[in-house]
């Protein structure tokens, strides 16, 4: 604003002078991104689903002409050179317009944040010494925290996009790797979707992907990691496009998760329904997520299992292992809370914290975490501690 009123005194003053006119113009680029069409049917993570539609590319950059920013300047009237009155040289008016100096960006808390030193303590009042029998409900009310929070579930398509993801075009895996999402160029000599796999067993052959994802609050954070979409048997419920659309929207806060499967395993892999058994939707741990569905509740349930076995079996020396987690410790969480997290949570301390794990991240995207905390403050306290855990993976130092 200061720029645009000097720029006018200034051209009514030399009006004034020599009664000539004058045009500045200004040009600029602006880059919309438009996402795909959600292809997501929400389940709950006990579910399991067949394949289902094809899903459409993750985003569209167009990048829009620059728009018009010409402004013509007519003749003045006597009437509008009499509102400008100059009382400084030129010269003075033209330092006050220098630009103003930069402003560092201000770094996000999820960004090599300090990790407290020692174990994750139990709630006040109660021991670390494990149980030996299993873990009894009887003792623990029958309010659902599920039921209450999140308050909505829109769904990815609901997700803001917190990140850009992208395809790489190098790998250090000694697999073939493919480097562009028609699997143009690979690692290898021969490369499509098709011929650049791996086996994973003998009936189940994917397509490996490194990818970046950076995030778009602040840039200089970004981590890598695998993708893995099965080729055979081929799937059609997602698609490596639509699989970079939606890790897009994962809060940043639950990337270390993805990073940790790949330093200790494949990565995320999208598996076709044959590899699964007993009715699981997907399998989570520290070193894979095999999913066969690219639901978002289910994904962050089994993100959920990646960040406890981090801190349950741990990464000495980063990180040093806490084998009592689940069993006293968030099994005296759940009764200091006195609620339970939802149906499946119920099955026991390792799935309640797998779903604590999604409704935390969805009551983080939609602003509800002060409700979930006085809802449940205990777990709420020691998740909290294993998202920071996981954070010693440091990502950012590639």
């Amino acid at each position: 604003m200061k720029r645009t009123q000097l720029t006018g005194y200034l051209i009514s003053f030399a009006f004034l002078l020599s009664a000539c006119s004058e045009t500045a113009s200004e040009s600029s680029v602006e880059s919309d991104a438009v996402p795909a069409d959600d292809v997501s049917s929400d389940i709950s993570p006990g579910d399991v689903i067949e394949d289902v539609g094809s899903a459409e590319d993750a985003a569209v950059i167009d990048a829009a002409g620059p728009p018009d920013a010409s402004t013509d300047i007519a003749a003045d009237t006597a009437a509008d050179a009499a509102d400008v009155t100059v009382t400084d040289s030129v010269a003075d008016d033209a330092a006050d317009v220098s630009s103003e100096p930069d402003v560092a960006a201000e770094i996000p808390d999820w960004v090599n944040p300090a990790v407290p030193e020692g174990p994750i303590p139990p709630p006040e009042g109660t021991g670390t010494t494990p149980e030996e029998e299993d873990f009894s409900w009887t003792q623990v009310g029958t309010t659902k925290i599920g039921n209450a929070l999140p308050k909505q579930n829109p769904g990815w398509a609901g997700y803001p996009q917190v990140g850009t993801a992208e395809i790489l075009d190098w790998s250090d895996s000694e697999k073939c790797v493919c480097f562009d999402i028609d699997c143009a160029t690979c690692s290898a000599e021969t490369c499509s979707a098709q011929t650049c796999t791996y086996e994973l067993n003998a009936n189940h052959a994917l397509t490996k992907y490194h990818v970046e994802l950076r995030a778009d609050a602040y840039t200089d954070h970004a981590i890598t990691f695998e993708v893995n979409i099965s080729a055979a048997p081929a799937i059609t419920y997602t698609s490596i496009a639509d699989v970079l659309y939606r890790l897009e929207r994962i809060p940043v806060e639950y990337w270390y998760g993805l990073k940790i499967i790949t330093e200790f395993g494949h990565g995320i892999q999208f598996l076709h329904g044959s590899y699964f058994s007993g009715g699981a939707a997907a399998y989570g741990s520290m070193s894979y997520i095999d999913t066969q569905t690219a639901d978002a509740d289910t994904l962050l349930h089994e993100l959920g299992h990646t960040f406890e076995q981090y801190t349950r079996i741990g990464n000495p020396p980063t990180q040093e292992p806490q084998s009592n987690i689940l069993n006293p410790i968030w099994r005296h969480a759940i009764r200091v809370d006195n609620n339970r997290t939802s149906g499946y949570g119920n099955n026991n301390e390792w799935e309640d914290m797998a779903e604590f794990s999604r409704i935390y991240a969805q009551c983080l995207i939609e602003g509800s975490l002060e409700e979930l905390e006085a809802m449940s403050p205990e777990r709420f306290r020691i998740w909290e501690r294993v998202l920071l855990n996981g954070t010693t993976i440091k990502p950012w130092l590639e």
